[in-house]
């Protein structure tokens, strides 16, 4: 995952910089050291990951989602962390 991946991340979970780094136990200027990265640590692609499936939970719980889409977005979700270290 890159930093300008991270910023699109965070952006569709329509947060700011304080929130995302909040969310992700870091400092705002950490956070934001991510996402002027070429290229960010595996865990917080993981932690992002872990965060997009929490917010997702209510959806899924009213079966919102199909089966087909879940595994498609899970697949689609951690693609890059999957690749990396």
């Amino acid at each position: 995952m890159t930093g300008w991946h991270l910023k699109l991340w965070r952006k569709s979970m329509l947060w700011t910089r304080e929130r995302a780094a909040t969310e992700l136990g870091v400092s705002l200027r950490t956070y934001k050291s991510y996402e002027n990265a070429e290229e960010v640590k595996r865990a917080v692609g993981l932690a992002t990951v872990t965060l997009s499936l929490i917010s997702m939970i209510p959806s899924l719980k009213s079966e919102q989602v199909s089966r087909e889409r879940l595994v498609q977005l899970l697949g689609e979700m951690t693609e890059s962390v999957r690749t990396e270290g």
